[in-house]
């Protein structure tokens, strides 16, 4: 078990690469606004298919 818990540290301190925060940051920025400009997207396109089956089944 022992040996077990210092491979684990050895391998979370010293063989992992952790991203600089700069990098985290940026990357952090652009998923926020990638999800946003997704999220508005889909929107238009649901509501462009509620306007379009609105009108082919109000005839």
């Amino acid at each position: 078990m022992k040996n077990f818990l210092l491979e684990i540290y050895n391998e979370f301190f010293h063989c992992i690469t952790w991203p600089k925060w700069e990098t985290l940051q940026i990357k952090t920025m652009m998923v926020f606004f990638f999800s946003i400009f997704l999220s508005i997207f889909l929107y238009g396109v649901d509501i462009f298919f509620i306007f379009l089956i609105k009108k082919l089944f109000s005839l």
